[in-house]
């Protein structure tokens, strides 16, 4: 069943299994304008940082992705051996889905969780920008962001992105953007970098901030689009792994108790009402029924949880969600309602 949207470039699927060569030729990808698909393949699982994967799935994964017109994947350096694990899988399907039919974004500036493992210098940005091109096997990057900016200096943020805009008049990036979870800050820092750059950023990351416990970002999106920022995704609509039900959430979650309580509370009303389903479809459907932003960055593990992702997108896109399924959301909604506008603080950057 193809999707309804006009302006979602994704394709209908074929009977074809997931392992199989795709009998429709993908499509090559617009280079005059970024036409990233709605829905953006997050790799970070690739380096297996949430659940362990198999050596073949990420390339069977990257080919149906593009088939079904998943068109974007997503990465960076600080994802542990994403960018390898990527590269490769995109090289091995290379007769069949060359570079011109999808699009590659990654970031600089994170390269561990300490302090010191941030650099935002400008030759650590060039030095990086050619790291990532010579892992994922091309000459040119479509996005690249400065990743999550709320942990350095504004000078440090406007040497990074400087020198972003400076690889992009060069040819080797495409857009320029910044990426980063506190939306306060990100709101207090976009103008400061078109004021000092004289340059407007191409488009914006963030995280958690548009799931069944914060929507958040449904208030700050006019402001970013005030402030020229044409196109801005949103991540992690499970909460880095917190709203799933069969996989416990990872320890290092910044989450509050009282939230993780609520959270349990919905994982036994989704399986009271529907035995056996998982609070993730939950979330990840809420996620998907938002039009507010132009991409949903979801992590996919294999090509049969690339299926799976697309057929909720069609279910949600075509209003296919049976009365069963909505009751289960306003219960899980109501139980949640108190955390709607709450952000976690990021760590202080000398702890981090």
């Amino acid at each position: 069943m193809p999707t309804s949207v006009p302006q979602i470039p994704l394709r209908e699927a074929s009977t074809s299994s997931s392992t199989s060569p795709s009998t429709t030729p993908p499509c090559t990808v617009p280079q005059d304008h970024l036409g990233a698909s709605p829905i953006i393949y997050g790799t970070s699982c690739f380096a297996q940082l949430y659940n362990p994967i198999k050596a073949h799935w990420p390339a069977e994964a990257c080919r149906r992705a593009i088939d079904l017109g998943i068109n974007t994947f997503d990465t960076s350096p600080y994802y542990g051996n994403s960018e390898h694990v990527l590269g490769k899988a995109l090289a091995s399907i290379a007769s069949t889905h060359p570079r011109e039919t999808y699009y590659l974004s990654t970031k600089v500036g994170r390269y561990g969780p300490k302090k010191v493992e941030f650099d935002y210098s400008k030759e650590r940005v060039r030095a990086s920008v050619e790291e990532s091109m010579r892992r994922m096997h091309t000459d040119y990057l479509d996005v690249v962001y400065a990743h999550d900016v709320e942990f350095v200096s504004m000078d440090k943020a406007v040497e990074a992105v400087g020198e972003l805009f400076r690889l992009k008049a060069e040819g080797k990036i495409k857009y320029v953007g910044i990426s980063g979870y506190p939306l306060p800050y990100l709101l207090a820092l976009i103008p400061v970098l078109h004021d000092r750059l004289g340059q407007k950023l191409d488009i914006l990351l963030t995280y958690c901030h548009y799931n069944l416990h914060n929507t958040l970002l449904q208030d700050y999106i006019i402001h970013f689009k005030d402030l020229g920022i044409q196109t801005v995704w949103n991540a992690s609509p499970l909460s880095m792994g917190l709203l799933r039900s069969h996989t416990a959430c990872p320890d290092w979650h910044p989450a509050p108790q009282r939230l993780r309580s609520a959270v349990q509370d919905c994982i036994s009303i989704v399986d009271k009402h529907r035995r056996g389903k998982d609070l993730a479809e939950v979330a990840v459907k809420f996620a998907m029924k938002w039009q507010g932003c132009e991409g949903l960055v979801l992590g996919m593990s294999n090509a049969e949880e690339v299926e799976q992702n697309f057929a909720w997108w069609v279910q949600t896109q075509n209003g296919d969600q049976d009365e069963e399924q909505e009751r289960v959301e306003d219960a899980v909604r109501r139980r949640l309602e108190g955390f709607g506008k709450m952000e976690w603080a990021s760590p202080p950057i000398d702890d981090c």
